[in-house]
């Protein structure tokens, strides 16, 4: 009885070490982890719209606050989200999922803003609406060219939200790796 009793407590430790000693991804929502919020989308590049087949781009800037309150320096590591176009009344259509691997460093105690550029075309946006969204796009009686065309139109002034979701940020510190997840919209009403 006491040799199983010696096994378990030896057991309890050595799970307790594995488990604490190295902290492998921790927890998001705790005190001291990084926060990532959307601070603004801008509009980095707009070219006037041309009819399909012809394709035009458009350059988005998404600018996040990364807040490491912290005492030690945090390293991002990799960094992605997915953005969508409001296409009526809070639905959304996905339009890209851009990912970052650049490696930033941010100090301890600070918020620093980090901006992920996105390119997206009207020929693949077409494609995409058609075939993924068709289905939401016919029950909101709406055509996949004249919705482009808004967005396009609009997309200066903000006239539609913009939201940012599937977000994700891994870090990695002297205390061991985080993921951090995070969502926005814009503009913010």
């Amino acid at each position: 009885m006491r040799r199983l009793l010696l096994v378990l407590i030896l057991g309890i430790f050595a799970v307790w070490g594995l488990t604490n000693c190295k902290p492998g991804l921790l927890p998001t929502e705790e005190v001291g982890k990084p926060k990532v919020t959307l601070d603004r989308v801008e509009v980095v590049g707009a070219f006037p719209w041309a009819d399909l087949p012809a394709r035009t781009p458009l350059v988005l800037g998404f600018v996040f606050n990364i807040n490491n309150p912290s005492g030690y320096n945090v390293v991002l590591e990799n960094f992605k989200f997915a953005f969508s176009f409001e296409v009526a009344k809070d639905k959304y259509i996905e339009l890209n999922i851009p990912t970052v691997y650049d490696r930033v460093y941010f100090p301890a105690k600070t918020t620093s803003q980090y901006r992920v550029v996105s390119l997206v075309d009207s020929a693949v946006i077409v494609g995409k609406l058609a075939v993924a969204e068709g289905p939401l796009l016919q029950s909101l009686k709406l055509n996949p060219v004249d919705v482009i065309k808004d967005w396009y139109a609009k997309v200066g002034d903000f006239a539609f939200g913009i939201k940012v979701g599937e977000g994700q940020a891994s870090f990695s510190t002297e205390k061991g790796d985080i993921i951090v997840s995070f969502e926005g919209k814009f503009p913010k009403r």
